[in-house]
Order: structure tokens, then sequence, then C-alpha cells
């Protein structure tokens, strides 16, 4: 078979990712995995939290689970608990490499004209905004999934990062300064979240706590009871109850009805390199797989700088473009 890497990648809700490598070698070939674990995301606290379920006793599972938890906590744009999001996982133990499919489904009450005015035209900013806007949320129970079937701690430990996070609070950082400029108008108009994520109703200043009291309380609830909790108990009857006084379409069936899926991730070769990534709904692995098979097809050691960059440039427009 020759001389493979396996490059394993884990994609959060929205745009949290934690970056797992794991290589595959002959005995005769020089070993490339380290002798110690590592974590990486996209915030400190996060891989702080994935760090110390890894001291606990946790494996790889349990730290993405710490990780993705506290991400849920001090990056709420991107990786919040009323999203989703694909976990591509690995263990090496009977070589099992799967995606978890945790990604946000559309309440059964959807249908094609929901954004569309009285004229029948796409009314702007009605599927980005609002109730309407709003799937059924998987990361609760992807999380849930990851830690029962792959993970060696129970929750109450790999939540309990996240839960101190979101009462303890996080200090404002100049990339939640942005995000929350960014969206400042859809913040004031949720006075909810205004209250929350804002301070005096406008961006907060740097080093400005975000607490979170009424999300540690939901995880601990979840750490306690499981999916259940979130999908068919109280919580659940609260999330639909908020979403429907809004002006939603959410019923609780939506939510006892949701799965996570496990599906078979795309995996493809290139220049002695193996590469599994994620499969649809996703488009990350079909774009990977076809930039890569683009430039298979040149030398591009033999090319000149500036013409060499432009090649993966032309790529990664074609690969976007065909996804």
């Amino acid at each position: 078979m020759g001389r493979y890497t396996q490059l394993l990648t884990a994609v959060l809700l929205l745009a949290a990712v934690i970056a797992i490598k794991i290589s595959l070698v002959p005995d005769d070939a020089v070993p490339t995995v380290p002798a110690q674990a590592a974590v990486a995301s996209a915030h400190p606290m996060a891989t702080e939290a994935g760090l110390d379920i890894l001291a606990a006793g946790g494996n790889a599972f349990d730290a993405a689970v710490a990780v993705s938890a506290t991400l849920a906590v001090v990056e709420p744009y991107s990786s919040g608990m009323g999203g989703g999001g694909f976990w591509l996982l690995h263990r090496a133990s009977d070589a099992h490499t799967v995606m978890i499919d945790g990604r946000e489904r559309a309440p059964l009450a959807a249908h094609r004209d929901m954004y569309l005015d009285d004229n029948g035209e796409v009314a702007p900013g009605l599927s980005v905004n609002g109730p309407l806007a709003a799937g059924i949320p998987g990361q609760a129970a992807a999380l849930v999934h990851l830690a029962e079937r792959y993970g060696r701690l129970p929750l109450k430990k790999t939540l309990a990062p996240a839960i101190a996070a979101a009462r303890k609070g996080f200090p404002v950082t100049p990339h939640y300064r942005r995000m929350a400029q960014f969206r400042l108008e859809a913040l004031r108009a949720s006075p909810e979240a205004a209250a929350i994520f804002l301070h005096d109703n406008d961006v907060p200043p740097l080093g400005h706590v975000i607490r979170q009291p009424d999300l540690a309380t939901s995880l601990k609830l979840l750490a306690a009871g499981g999916r259940d909790v979130f999908y068919d108990g109280p919580l659940a009857q609260a999330l639909v109850e908020g979403v429907r006084e809004a002006g939603g379409i959410w019923q609780l069936r939506d939510l006892r009805e949701y799965t996570v899926v496990e599906r078979r991730p795309i995996v493809f070769d290139y220049r002695g390199y193996r590469i599994t990534s994620v499969p649809p709904p996703s488009s990350g692995g079909v774009a990977l797989a076809t930039l890569f098979n683009i430039l298979d097809g040149f030398d591009l050691d033999a090319l000149p700088p500036v013409t060499r960059v432009h090649l993966k440039v032309e790529a990664m427009r074609r690969a976007y473009y065909d996804r």
C-alpha cells in the first residue's frame, strides 16, 4: 500500500474546529505520531477544557465533547447549543473512522414559501434572522452521542468546564467585539439576547465578562439527564414555547424525532497522503477532494512562485464553485 498518512479533521458548529492528526505508517517508516496528546480549538478556554479532560483520564472523544461544549459558551456566534455541527472521528483501536452528523434540521412545518412576503417575493433577512430562521438544534444530541458511544467519562465530567465557563463568564476578546458589531442590530432586536451578549445595549468593551447562568443550568440538566432533557422534557417544552411565542413553527415532535446520523467519510489520496474528510451534507470533503484532484495534475515544484500561487487560487475557486 505504500506510505500513507491519514489526516483527520473534526468540524464543530458553524466555525469551530478541532484538528486531530494520526499517522498510519509501516513499521520501517519514521513515526510521526506525537508521544503526547494535543488539543487545538478556536478559543484558549476551550483548548484548556480539552486538556483538563485528557488529564482527568478521558480519551480524545471526551476531550472533543468538552471542547465543543465550551466553545458553545465562549463563541456563541459560531458554536452555540442552538445550532449543530460535524465531528470527524478516528478510533485507533479498531481503525474505525466515522463522521457524526449533528447538524440542524428544518422543522416539520417548514415549507417552500415560508420566506416569501404577501406578494410572493423573497422577504430579505427572514431566512437569517428571527424565529423562522431557527432550525432544530443537533448540538446537544451530538454531544450526548459522542460521550455515550465513544467516550470514557460521564457527561457530568466532560461538560463541567463548559458549565463553569457559563456560570463564571468569559472576558470579551477583540474577535467577540467584531462579531457583536457585525450582529449588533439583530442582537438589539432581541432584548433577551442583548441583555446577555451586549453591554448597555452596545458592543461590550474588551475584558467585559459575559455570564450565561441560564445556559449553565441547561448544561447541568443535560449532563444529569442526557438527551431526553433537551429533546423531550421541560427544557424542550420551554424551547418550543419560546420559539412559537416569537412567531416560529417549532413543535415538540421536531425535537423528539431529532436523530444524530453516523456517516461514512470521504477518503482520497494525494501524492502519498491518504486524506479523510467530511461527506455531504457538508461540502468540505467534496471541495477538498476536488481541489487536490486538480492540483495532482501539475508539477507544483516546477512552477514559478507566482504561477504556483495563481494555480492554487484557481483550483480553490473551481472547487468551491463546483461544490
